[in-house]
């Protein structure tokens, strides 16, 4: 085996002990918070999450793409990197004061969020903590292990601080605050090592820099921002049009499933990324997804028929209602797995950055052009929301696989034309 090859076999193996923190340990949070609030105070909760999903995306601004893609083909620039971390950081910071103009504006328009406002703020202010936590620097291979160490500290602090004070709704406050805690340890902890082990330096650039840098991570973000659309639009709409918050309790235990098994894939291409970016290796990116898919379509029947055992365990008897909804949700765990692979760790690694935000962005077109005739025919419910989120995940599928069709095809006449030039 390659020695880049074990590179890459390692820091996967990290991505997915990371990703046990990211996503496992939510999942135990969920269990716990199900059992302990009411199916109200739990839907404010799950409301809540993926509304501040879109400011996550925003905080990121693609950066964990376009500033590894830097990183990662500089890696032996110490000063370059520097430069780059600095001028990211800076631009995160000048993002939070939009991001809260941004959350003003949603207090007008959902009921919910006005009703829990200070929940709400604290929520955004435990999000914005994350700017700190320098995701982008590690993603580009070989420094998993000491990141993966510490952010599963932080995350197990919040999981026992949750545990230990949250025990009915009068304690929902403290939720928030609890990420807030955990999310500091983890950016102390990942900014010593960045500095003390890897030993890059920690500072701000020039506004312009950050600006600079802003501008060319723009093309990833909105590719990034549609994708995640596509995953909390569908939640964001149900506080518009007012959906029983009990309703949007049962969907977001459902969805919590599928974004964990989701997560399964998320290290795979994060580990790919980078190795393709950088070799243009793209028949290894074809070849674990189809090496993988097999796997992927078993795991789909697999949960279908557990559904309920799985519901039961996470959430307890009382979200049982939430069982149909996962199950009519399981098709989008195969049509996003091929949809991911496909994206940036083969079209984006491969500079079709535009190819893959544009079918994102097609994707998400039509799952909010669904969810307005969904309202306006007053058809939404649990059910077609799973049907519509299948059906934008199957066009985001299909696009992207068209778009690798036309990169092979090109790759094919090039041959041709150099065999017939010799």
């Amino acid at each position: 085996m390659k020695s880049y090859d074990k590179i890459v076999i390692k820091n996967t193996f990290f991505l997915y002990i990371m990703t046990g923190a990211k996503f496992v340990l939510p999942l135990i949070i969920t269990a716990c918070l199900t059992r302990r609030l009411g199916p109200e105070s739990y839907g404010v909760i799950s409301y809540l999450t993926p509304v501040m999903g879109y400011f996550i995306l925003l905080f990121d601004f693609g950066f964990d793409f376009s500033a590894t893609k830097k990183i990662s083909q500089n890696r032996s620039n110490k000063e370059y990197i520097e430069k780059t971390i600095a001028s990211v950081y800076t631009a995160k910071i000048l993002l939070v004061p939009i991001g809260f103009i941004f959350l003003l504006i949603l207090f007008f328009c959902v009921e919910l969020l006005r009703e829990y406002f200070l929940l709400t703020v604290l929520y955004y202010i435990s999000t914005a903590a994350q700017i700190f936590i320098p995701d982008f620097l590690y993603r580009k291979i070989k420094k998993m292990e000491g990141i993966t160490k510490r952010y599963i500290l932080a995350k197990f602090i919040t999981a026992v601080m949750i545990f230990v004070t949250v025990q009915d709704d009068r304690e929902l406050i403290i939720i928030p605050v609890a990420y807030l805690i955990g999310t500091v340890i983890a950016a102390v902890y990942t900014n010593h090592h960045m500095v003390k082990k890897m030993g890059y330096r920690f500072s701000l650039a020039p506004i312009k820099d950050a600006l600079s840098e802003l501008k060319v991570s723009s093309i990833y973000f909105m590719s990034t921002f549609a994708s995640t659309a596509l995953s909390v639009t569908s939640t964001f709409v149900m506080g518009i049009v007012g959906m029983p918050v009990e309703e949007i309790a049962y969907w977001g235990v459902a969805f919590q499933v599928v974004q964990a098994v989701q997560a399964m894939y998320d290290p795979i291409t994060t580990s790919i990324y980078p190795h393709v970016a950088k070799k243009r290796n793209y028949k290894f990116v074809l070849q674990v997804t189809l090496g993988l898919l097999p796997v992927v379509i078993i795991g789909c029947f697999a949960m279908y028929w557990l559904a309920s055992l799985v519901v039961t365990i996470i959430a307890g008897d009382a979200y049982l209602a939430a069982v149909p909804v996962l199950q009519h949700l399981i098709p989008v765990l195969l049509f996003s797995f091929v949809a991911q692979m496909l994206g940036f760790p083969l079209l984006g690694a491969l500079g079709r950055e535009y190819q893959t935000s544009l079918t994102t962005l097609i994707a998400a077109g039509v799952q909010i052009l669904g969810l307005i005739v969904l309202a306006v025919c007053d058809k939404f419910t649990l059910v077609s929301l799973s049907v519509l989120r299948i059906f934008t995940e199957f066009i985001l599928m299909s696009l992207r696989i068209y778009f690798v069709c036309i990169f092979l095809r090109e790759i094919k006449t090039a041959k041709k034309i150099k065999e017939n030039n010799i």
